[in-house]
C-alpha cells in the first residue's frame, strides 16, 4: 500500500508555474486535502532563497513532537546530496521536520550529514530514488495516508510518468505569462495519454479557478 498522492499546482492560464501574483489561494485549496505530508522537489527547496542563515546548535537536534502541532512533515528527494539548507525550513512555522529520500548512490558524506542532524532518511533505488518504494515506506512506517506535492513541475512530471499521481489539482490564475517562465508539464514524457475525470470545478476570489481531476487508472 501507498498514500494517496495529490499533485497540487498553481499555474497561469497558459500553464506557467511562475510569473503571477501570489494571492494565497494556492494554500486555501491545499489545506482542504488534509494531507499528512508534503512532497517537495529538491529544486524547490534548493532555490527557495538566495541566502540562508548559518546553522546553530539547534540545527543538530530533532524537533520535539508537541501535542497539537498541526504542521506537516516535509519530504524531499536528494540523491545527489546537495541540500544543506534544511535547517532553515525545519525552524519555520510551516515545517514539522524533514524526511529525505536518497538512493544507494547518494554520497556517504551526505548521509552522515543527515545523521549528525537527526534527519530521517529513506534509501531506495540505485542511481535515483525509487518513488514507488519510498511511498510504500511512508505509508507503512510513518502512517502517511495522503501526501500532497509542492513542486515546480519536474518532480510531479516524474510521478505522473511512473503512474504515482492519483489526483491533479490546478489553481488557475487569471493571467498569461508567456515563454519566460517554465510550464508545469514541460518535461512530461508519456508513451500513452492519461485519461482524467473531473472531480470539482470552483470559482475562487472572483477570477481564479480551482479544478481537480482524478487520474483514471487502477491503484495498486
Amino acid at each position: 500500500m501507498r498514500p494517496k498522492v495529490i499533485m497540487h499546482t498553481q499555474i497561469s492560464l497558459d500553464g506557467c508555474v511562475r510569473g503571477f501574483i501570489d494571492t494565497g489561494i494556492y494554500y486555501v485549496v491545499a489545506n482542504r486535502f488534509n494531507a499528512d505530508m508534503v512532497l517537495f522537489g529538491s529544486e524547490t527547496i534548493y532555490t527557495a532563497a538566495e541566502q540562508y542563515p548559518p546553522e546553530t546548535e539547534k540545527s543538530f537536534s530533532k524537533p520535539l513532537d508537541k501535542p497539537g502541532d498541526n504542521r506537516l512533515m516535509w519530504v524531499v528527494p536528494d540523491s545527489r546530496g546537495r541540500l544543506r539548507n534544511l535547517h532553515v525550513f525545519r525552524d519555520s512555522e510551516y515545517c514539522k521536520d524533514f524526511i529525505v529520500l536518497v538512493s544507494r548512490s547518494t554520497p556517504q558524506s551526505y548521509l552522515e550529514y543527515l545523521r549528525e542532524r537527526n534527519y530521517d532518511y529513506i534509501v531506495t533505488g540505485d542511481d535515483h530514488v525509487d518513488y514507488a518504494k519510498a511511498l510504500e515506506i511512508l505509508y507503512e512506517k510513518y502512517n502517511c495516508s495522503i501526501i500532497r506535492t509542492d513542486s515546480g513541475g519536474i518532480l510531479t512530471n516524474v510521478l505522473l510518468e511512473q503512474g504515482l499521481i492519483d489526483e491533479i489539482s490546478l489553481v488557475i490564475s487569471p493571467c498569461l505569462v508567456g515563454t519566460g517562465e517554465p510550464h508545469a508539464f514541460r518535461s512530461l514524457s508519456l508513451a500513452n495519454s492519461i485519461a482524467l475525470k473531473m472531480i470539482s470545478f470552483e470559482l475562487l476570489d472572483d477570477d481564479h479557478l480551482s479544478i481537480i481531476y482524478k487520474v483514471l487508472r487502477n491503484r495498486d
